[in-house]
């Protein structure tokens, strides 16, 4: 997925509801590409600051290129973040050669573009030091199934969690990495609000939006649960959190494994979001088209739809679900919550986590095409959609017990 044409939409419907200017930090690197094209399309409501940890040599021709001026951005200890306004021109960008802790520690920003290089969690205390309220933070990271699954050590060092290899590995990760940022939010009496979550070929996409005030706080981070994995049939479920243990939590997992087999057969993973990684309504905005844009990619029109079809999981027919969503927006581009219509299951956040229909043995039944397996879920009253993580899972809201009874229901017997 191509993440820099999905931040010019995000940052089209941001700025349409801003009518202040939007201070923006470009920090990857890649030579500031993104930035320059933040700049081209919106010349005087954005003003850009490029950061890089190197030389500047790439970016200074990459300015050349393009017809812009790039100028020098001094970072001052006598000043509060965000105190002056910087003033840029229409052709005018500045970039700042320092560490990007130190950028993000000196300078207030509205929206923060983050794809360093290395373990991307060492930045989250910087960033949201100084994130404005409302602001947009834009997270992006390639070879996560690696970094996951083969170096679960490193993994607990820098995230605090304990990981292992599952089938439904890549959400697993991304939700790991929302946790670990919303902790770092608290820290800041800040609140987050998951607003996109893409993972397209082992790359990752989050956009998080800053809710400020220990009220958001607190809220997001009472979503930060553990889960308990059963190893034997993969079944799983979030323990509560709170001060008293969960007395013989195996009983909180829809199987009889710890009963029928010898020895410890689940493990705790996490901490981790449990909450929604979607918002159905800022994804319908970014497939509105936007005025003075290119048109949408058909990978990422295809990536998106996806996704928003993802974000419902509707127990009923995807295409009157979608109808319902489009007819309750309004003219105007809306961060809110969305109104799905009257379906009960439309105001409940999507099911965490998918089932993988080719790793998981079902010897017993044959497994259907995907259209018929979701329409037998449906008609039995359960919430169930394709996954973008995965093409070939189900995204539903029933236990493995439960989606195997539906395939003998519904679904031919294997002699």
């Amino acid at each position: 997925m191509k993440n820099r044409e999905c931040l010019l939409r995000i940052l089209y419907h941001k700025s349409s509801l801003s009518t202040k200017q939007i201070v923006c930090a470009d920090l990857q690197s890649e030579g500031g590409v993104a930035g320059l094209q933040w700049k081209r399309h919106f010349p005087t409501t954005l003003t850009v600051v490029i950061g890089q940890n190197k030389a500047l040599d790439d970016v200074q021709r990459n300015c050349k290129a393009s017809d812009f001026q790039c100028s020098e951005f001094t970072l001052s200890f006598e000043r509060q973040p965000g105190d002056v306004e910087l003033e840029q021109k229409n052709k005018e960008v500045h970039v700042c050669r320092c560490p990007l802790n130190a950028l993000l520690h000196l300078e207030a920003f509205d929206f923060i573009f983050l794809q360093p290089e290395g373990q991307i969690t060492n930045y989250f205390d910087s960033v949201f030091s100084n994130l404005r309220n409302s602001g947009l933070l834009c997270l992006s990271s390639s070879d996560i199934s690696v970094q996951f699954t083969r170096t679960a050590n490193v993994i607990r060092r820098y995230c605090h969690a304990h990981v292992m290899k599952t089938d439904y590995m890549r959400e697993m990760a991304v939700r790991v990495i929302i946790g670990c940022a919303v902790r770092s939010a608290t820290k800041c009496n800040k609140g987050l609000d998951v607003l996109l979550t893409a993972c397209v070929e082992d790359t990752f996409l989050i956009v998080m939006r800053v809710c400020r005030g220990p009220q958001h706080a607190d809220k997001t981070l009472d979503l930060i649960q553990t889960q308990l994995y059963c190893q034997i049939c993969e079944e799983r479920c979030f323990l509560p959190s709170g001060l008293t243990p969960v007395e013989n939590p195996h009983h909180m997992l829809q199987c009889s494994c710890h009963k029928e087999m010898p020895g410890r057969t689940a493990v705790i993973l996490g901490p981790m979001w449990s909450g929604s990684i979607f918002d159905a309504t800022f994804i319908s905005n970014l497939l509105r088209p936007s005025e003075g844009l290119p048109e949408l990619s058909d990978q990422l029109q295809r990536v998106l739809l996806g996704i928003q079809e993802e974000a419902i999981c509707s127990s009923s027919d995807v295409s009157e679900t979608n109808e319902a969503l489009h007819n309750d927006d309004t003219e105007e581009p809306s961060f809110k919550k969305p109104k799905l219509g009257t379906s009960p299951d439309s105001i409940v956040a999507h099911p965490p986590f998918y089932i993988n229909i080719h790793k998981r043995k079902f010897k017993d039944v044959q497994i259907p095409k995907m259209r018929k397996l979701l329409s037998f879920l449906r008609s039995e009253g359960y919430r169930a959609c394709r996954t973008h993580f995965d093409p070939n899972s189900v995204r539903t809201n029933a236990n493995l017990s439960q989606f195997h009874n539906v395939l003998l229901k519904h679904c031919k017997k294997n002699k």
